[in-house]
């Protein structure tokens, strides 16, 4: 069991450092700038991103973000009374670097070919997947990540679809999540992983059913364990998404699902419902303010630098794209 007194010094820490996240004033500076490379420039102004700055220019603006992710990694580690707990943040980007990698494989293409794509921000290196998963090199796995692996590779092989090992591979990143979850004993994280859980579902909904895939394909990605039975998805495929609405609107729980579902009939861009998502869930976690000593005020500390990091990337990409502030503002995720 763990004795969240001993959260006290990190938390504090954290508190102090939140004034120098993100506000609106640097939001605007960042959007009002004439062109990326002034953008970019008022990076420089942010205490916890200038550190990365190093002498990258703005074509390699991705260097110095995930330079400023990797050095808030390394600051809540060296604080955190139990690092194995944090695990819960790096876990998402072990998942993601599998996920490219395995799909590289199972497609015959090559490491090289999706390098970039992938994260330093995991557990687990890049370079340790791409020797297990290309090479059948032993890297001591856990059994469960172990499975994890000789599942989807077989599902592949019997189906050949790799569209499905993504949401196959989410459905057991849920499951190690729910793991460390219930090892924490934290009702908020717990909260939100239910959520997590029942906005994956939708989203693996949404994908199923706009490819035209077959019912039994929606059944293997659905997840157990969120607030709204998977079967309630199940019983509303192949029909409108008005009637899915409808029951959601029915569920206790049911109201952000509502809202995100709402974004995707609005747009038909099934990363407006993401991204809805995302915005559901960090606002959420604003309950860990009420928390004085325990894991949830650092996890939200992380995820609020992420969705940070987040829209300041895709402000630059949209700089250097030519596109206008207004088209910026409404590809991006809210404070």
């Amino acid at each position: 069991m763990y004795d969240n007194s001993k959260y006290a010094y990190i938390v504090g820490r954290l508190r102090a450092l939140e004034t120098q996240m993100v506000d609106q004033s640097a939001l605007d500076r960042l959007l009002e700038a004439p062109g990326a490379s002034e953008a970019f420039r008022t990076l420089n102004d942010l205490p916890l991103v200038a550190g990365s700055m190093g002498d990258y220019g703005v074509q390699d603006f991705n260097k110095t973000l995930v330079g400023a992710l990797q050095e808030v990694k390394r600051l809540l580690l060296s604080m955190a009374p139990y690092p194995e707990v944090l695990d819960f943040l790096w876990h998402k980007y072990d998942f993601h670097n599998a996920k490219i990698i395995l799909k590289a494989k199972l497609s015959g293409h090559d490491y090289q070919e999706v390098g970039h794509a992938l994260s330093p921000l995991g557990r687990i290196s890049a370079d340790n997947w791409e020797r297990h998963l290309m090479e059948g090199e032993k890297i001591g796995l856990t059994e469960d990540l172990s499975k994890m692996v000789r599942v989807v590779s077989e599902d592949y092989e019997k189906n050949g679809d790799l569209t499905v090992i993504s949401s196959v591979l989410d459905q057991h990143y849920l499951e190690e999540l729910e793991k460390i979850a219930r090892r924490m004993g934290s009702p908020l994280i717990l909260s939100y992983l239910k959520r997590l859980i029942d906005f994956s579902n939708l989203l693996a909904f949404i994908r199923v059913q706009e490819t035209k895939k077959d019912e039994a394909v929606l059944a293997r990605v659905l997840v157990k364990g969120g607030y709204i039975p998977f079967g309630v998805f199940a019983e509303a495929y192949g029909r409108s998404y008005e009637d899915l609405r409808s029951t959601l609107e029915k569920k206790i729980g049911g109201d952000d699902l509502t809202h995100s579902l709402s974004k995707f009939m609005d747009h038909k861009m099934l990363i407006s419902a993401e991204k809805k998502a995302q915005e559901l869930q960090q606002e959420f976690m604003s309950y860990s303010k009420q928390i004085s000593f325990g894991p949830e005020p650092v996890f939200a500390f992380f995820w609020r630098f992420e969705n940070h990091m987040m829209i300041i990337r895709a402000i630059l990409v949209g700089k250097l794209n030519g596109l206008s502030n207004e088209i910026i503002q409404n590809h991006v995720l809210s404070l």
